[in-house]
């Protein structure tokens, strides 16, 4: 058995799936899948980047050995995916799978006097909020609080959200995103 096929079987039962409901979720045919698991098939550039997304693993983590790490580690000042916005500088730190939820990991920094808003993240989206320094204003358009170093909120995001900061420097922030996939409510 391949690298590969070894690899997505991993996947597809990691996340309790048959190679059915792989199929209709991620968009490729199941004699294709079926093939790719079972080391009988070269798959296209699109097929790996579709499972690849869908599993949130780079194309290099589906073909390698042994895709699992014992521990992963990010160093502070690494830079990630810039997501900035107009009051806020932020960066994907990190974003997995952890059963049938996705995970971001978002090293924030919200400008003084400054407010952003946020769109619906999708049903049972939920961000968790902790304050590294400084305060912020954070949650649902309506119900915002105020948070001061230490602090930690968590709410529902498939609503519109605001980011605010009240004080006199940018206040710093991890946000963790949780996004579920193909089940009901929130992690």
């Amino acid at each position: 058995m391949t690298a590969l096929a070894r690899n997505v079987r991993r996947l597809r039962e990691s996340h309790g799936l048959s190679l059915a409901a792989l199929a209709e979720r991620c968009g490729v045919a199941k004699t294709t899948l079926f093939k790719i698991e079972s080391g009988r098939s070269n798959p296209t550039l699109e097929t790996l980047l579709a499972l690849g997304e869908f599993f949130s693993v780079p194309i290099a983590e589906l073909l390698g050995g042994d895709a699992t790490p014992a521990i992963e580690v990010v160093r502070a000042g690494t830079e990630g995916v810039d997501i900035s916005g107009t009051a806020v500088n932020a960066a994907l730190v990190r974003s997995m799978m952890v059963g049938m939820t996705l995970i971001e990991v978002i090293d924030v920094a919200i400008h003084p006097g400054l407010w952003e808003t946020s769109v619906s993240h999708g049903p049972g989206a939920r961000e968790h909020v902790l304050v590294r320094r400084g305060r912020a204003i954070v949650g649902p358009i309506g119900q915002e609080v105020e948070l001061d170093t230490g602090d930690y909120a968590t709410y529902l995001s498939d609503r519109p959200h605001r980011w605010g900061n009240p004080g006199k420097r940018d206040a710093l922030l991890w946000v963790i995103h949780s996004f579920p996939r193909g089940g009901n409510g929130g992690a």
